[in-house]
């Protein structure tokens, strides 16, 4: 899935952690009191570690990060400058990697290819909604929409490492779920430190797309933060790129078959068998590592991407999804199908290359496609 969960947790988390007496409050209250204190809050500093699990990915990691608002800008969209260090990961090649926005313009470093991907603060949301960049972006985004984006429901009292707080039920409204396209049902249950309004905790649940934590090891509120933490110089010997080129190279371009072929290094498949009706109408190339053949017939559709590169499906599944794990031409796949058993999404890897078969044909249909490609 392209919204890996690892990003569906940040994204309620810094809703959370963006908005921030012995009678139990109501709901509203609650709200009230994280709404003022977001409100009066001008810079954070704070350590969080994080894990998760999802049918794509299982793993872990700390995050370093600072904010400082800005005066809102010319349209009144609040504006901020943010800086993250990934501390710890269980994968390795992402320790060290930098995010800088100084309102202006963002810097995103890999140490692992020592490469820099910078532009305008605009041009974040540009990037993938898997990387870094993106990722803060729509995080930023969905911070500006505040507590309005989900339903609390307060569910009594608890002790986290030896802090009393408030257990809240958090829930995404359906606006904003349908918004931020986060497929099948997600809630969250937040751990609220009575004493200083602000969450300590956070566990997301989102059904069969996986689950995960969001723990502050540590945090400071408005003790200053210094403006050179907001501003980034690239190391001497690391490949800049800019967003916008990045941008038009990934996109996708139109192509015949034999462009494609010739696009990437490893051997396209076609499918040998088609459901009736459905017929070639466009192949598209993104970079130089994924082909998207797209079908289409008077009843029914069918994307077939195939990739060497990190790529998801290109669709979200439906919500009340069903997901099986299954074998396709003698390897693992993961075979998602839509509750009223139309609409399927089929993803494995086979020889280094991943393949995803998308559309609004049936799982068996889309297993038939996958076992005569060739």
């Amino acid at each position: 899935m392209r919204r890996t969960f690892v990003f569906i947790t940040l994204i309620i988390s810094s809703l959370l952690l963006g908005a921030c007496a012995t009678q139990l409050p109501t709901a509203d209250e609650i709200v009230a009191k994280m709404e003022a204190a977001r409100a009066s809050t001008n810079d954070i500093h704070a350590t969080v570690a994080i894990d998760f699990s999802s049918p794509d990915q299982t793993g872990s990691m700390v995050i370093e990060g600072w904010m400082q608002k800005l005066p809102d800008a010319a349209d009144g969209q609040p504006k901020a400058r943010v800086r993250a260090e990934v501390r710890e990961a269980s994968q390795a090649e992402l320790v060290g990697t930098i995010l800088v926005s100084d309102g202006e313009q963002f810097w995103l470093y890999n140490p692992a290819q020592n490469t820099v991907v910078t532009g305008t603060a605009a041009e974040m949301k540009d990037q993938a909604p898997t990387s870094p960049a993106g990722a803060t972006q729509m995080l930023q985004d969905v911070v500006q929409k505040g507590l309005d984006a989900v339903d609390l429901e307060v569910l009594g009292e608890e002790q986290v490492a030896g802090t009393n707080t408030w257990k809240v039920k958090v829930t995404p409204k359906p606006e904003t779920t349908a918004n931020l396209q986060l497929a099948g049902v997600i809630e969250a249950t937040m751990w609220v430190d009575e004493a200083q309004a602000m969450p300590l905790k956070l566990s997301v649940d989102a059904s069969d797309f996986g689950s995960g934590n969001v723990e502050v090891r540590s945090i400071e509120v408005n003790a200053g933060v210094s403006a050179d933490l907001f501003s980034y110089t690239p190391p001497a010997d690391a490949t800049v790129v800019q967003a916008a080129d990045l941008a038009a190279q990934m996109a996708p371009k139109a192509a015949t078959l034999d462009e494609a072929r010739s696009s990437v290094s490893f051997t396209l498949r076609e499918p040998g068998y088609l459901p009736a009706g459905l017929a070639l109408v466009e192949v598209r190339v993104v970079g130089t590592d994924t082909v998207i053949m797209n079908y289409n017939g008077e009843s029914a559709s069918m994307s077939l991407v195939q990739s060497n590169g990190d790529v998801g499906d290109s669709r979200e599944p439906p919500a009340g999804s069903n997901i099986q794990q299954i074998s396709v031409r003698g390897q693992p796949a993961t075979l998602i199908t839509g509750a009223d058993g139309q609409g399927s999404l089929l993803t494995w890897d086979e020889g280094g290359i991943k393949t995803v078969i998308a559309g609004t044909l049936s799982g068996d249909e889309a297993v038939k496609v996958a076992e005569g490609l060739r």
